[in-house]
């Protein structure tokens, strides 16, 4: 029996792999981390994230990818059993083409269902403890990012790819507030990464959780957020880890910066960094006490006496402050937001925006309304 965790695409395996009948006897616990999902909402049908939540069939996969991939690889045969053999015999190094079958596919032996279920326990879901979680900025890394807009309308809507109609809309909400800096671009930016972080991850992310520990799915669910990160995807090369400023050339993390996809891996698995202040490294040691005790007993609240023993000093003053990370008991959360010198205990994050985007904490629970 094996704990099994990813982050990103990884997430979004240890999210099917809960659901999938061969794998299910073999998984004692499973670490959730970023995992992607979502999108079908200002108007669009879905976004990069939606098919890792939601599982095409096998004939929906090959009529988005499969003639690309035969196309792509040279083998433009009239016929498709005369594609096939081109396909079976080519030297081209198939993971190399600009188009790729990267969906989850329902073949009915490994994944056997369109989405997991976790609106009862049921024979499909892995009945163990998960955690589930992401970054405070997931979107960051894919939310697009505009300079050639010069109205907050319409740099929120091109960098959401959604119509000038539903950007306003989503302004006029209120709920995605503009910080007004004076630089247009930025700030659109920073709405469009809060959107993008909700409706591709934090929303589906917190309904997993909220419902596969409501329903029994799960034997119970951890939900946290990565407020302290370092380094990640960050294609949009936006600031990750906080100003350079004198005393901090590392940059300082306790002034704004994004949490972008990717930069939480080195609080779960203790991996070093460029630490930046004397709150990186002992927040580092708090955060992995919570995902090792995690790993070892299937929930995340170490012993103090084992703290003690081991001489985890840091770890223990920070437990201690922060107190235990608690099961989501309800559509409140709540959820644990790793940091230092407190991992504070919260409410689940934005659930009025996820709401508005039509992704609401029943949304599981609902099917999906």
């Amino acid at each position: 029996m094996i704990t099994i965790n990813g982050e990103s695409a990884g997430g979004a395996s240890v999210h099917t792999l809960l659901g999938s009948p061969p794998a299910i006897p073999m998984i004692q616990g499973a670490i959730q981390m970023s995992n992607l999902g979502g999108g079908v909402d200002l108007g669009e049908s879905g976004n990069y994230g939606t098919t890792y939540s939601t599982y095409y069939t096998v004939a929906q996969s090959y009529a988005v990818a499969g003639q690309a991939i035969f196309l792509a690889a040279g083998c433009n045969q009239a016929a498709l059993s005369d594609q096939i053999t081109c396909l079976e015999t080519t030297t081209t190094d198939l993971t190399s083409l600009s188009t790729v079958a990267r969906y989850v596919v329902q073949d009915g032996t490994i994944v056997n269902t369109p989405e997991l279920e976790v609106r009862s326990k049921n024979k499909n879901t892995a009945h163990i403890n998960v955690a589930i979680g992401t970054t405070q900025n997931d979107g960051a890394s894919f939310s697009a990012y505009s300079q050639s807009c010069n109205t907050t309308v319409a740099c929120v809507a091109a960098n959401l790819y959604c119509s000038i109609a539903h950007a306003q809309a989503l302004l006029d909400s209120g709920l995605f507030p503009l910080y007004d800096t004076g630089d247009v671009t930025a700030d659109a930016f920073n709405i469009s990464q809060r959107v993008v972080t909700d409706n591709t991850f934090r929303c589906v992310d917190q309904a997993t959780a909220y419902a596969g520990a409501t329903s029994g799915a799960f034997k119970s669910a951890y939900f946290y957020q990565m407020d302290r990160t370092s380094y990640g995807y960050n294609p949009n090369n936006v600031d990750q880890v906080g100003p350079v400023v004198p005393g901090f050339p590392n940059g300082d993390p306790e002034m704004p910066y994004y949490r972008v996809h990717g930069s939480d891996m080195p609080w779960v698995f203790g991996s070093p960094i460029t630490y930046r202040d004397a709150n990186d490294l002992p927040s580092q040691q708090l955060s992995t006490a919570y995902f090792a005790e995690f790993i070892r007993s299937g929930q995340p609240n170490p012993s103090e006496v084992y703290l003690t023993t081991r001489k985890y000093t840091t770890a223990l003053q920070g437990y201690k402050r922060s107190g235990p990370w608690e099961m989501v008991s309800s559509d409140q959360g709540p959820t644990k937001r790793m940091d230092w010198p407190v991992a504070m205990t919260s409410t689940f994050v934005d659930l009025a925006q996820c709401a508005y985007l039509n992704y609401s904490i029943s949304y599981y629970l609902t099917g999906g309304v």
